[in-house]
């Protein structure tokens, strides 16, 4: 599998979280309904990428025998942690329309968890491009040989 086709399964989730993060903070900043449902429904629709991403996405969970493995393994793991946020962001949704008492605990609280999935997301791209690098480095070292 090359890094090509590693690039939508981390690039979508990491762009749909932050665009849901900022809707939602601009919603709470400007008081406005759509803004907040917007977010809401970005972080929805992050949670369903992730989701068609583990299941449909061809990422095969292999075994952690070298550094590409362990990207996929990594972004499987972080898609299934993307689903949950989907799941906790649709909740939101709700007891936001119901406007329930308990939605700003699970607003906040889901709002942290995306944060958190937004990051690993980030070291996930990091670990993916010292992998470049290094495969790089050792297809120069074997042409130089030849």
């Amino acid at each position: 599998m090359t890094n090509t086709q590693l690039y939508l399964p981390m690039a979508l989730p990491q762009w749909g979280i932050f665009a849901g993060i900022v809707l939602l903070t601009v919603g709470y900043v400007d008081k406005r309904k759509l803004w907040t449902l917007s977010g809401w429904i970005a972080l929805i629709v992050t949670g369903l990428a992730g989701l068609y991403f583990n299941l449909l996405g061809g990422l095969p969970a292999l075994g952690e025998s070298n550094a590409q493995e362990v990207v996929v393994s990594m972004i499987i793991s972080t898609g299934w942690q993307v689903t949950t946020g989907g799941v906790l962001a649709a909740v939101a949704l709700a007891l936001y329309r119901y406007k329930s008492k308990r939605y700003s605990i699970l607003a906040i609280l889901t709002i942290i968890y995306f944060i958190l999935i937004f990051f690993l997301y980030t070291q996930i791209s990091a670990l993916s491009g010292k992998m470049n690098k290094s495969n790089g480095a050792q297809k120069q070292q074997q042409q130089q040989k030849q």
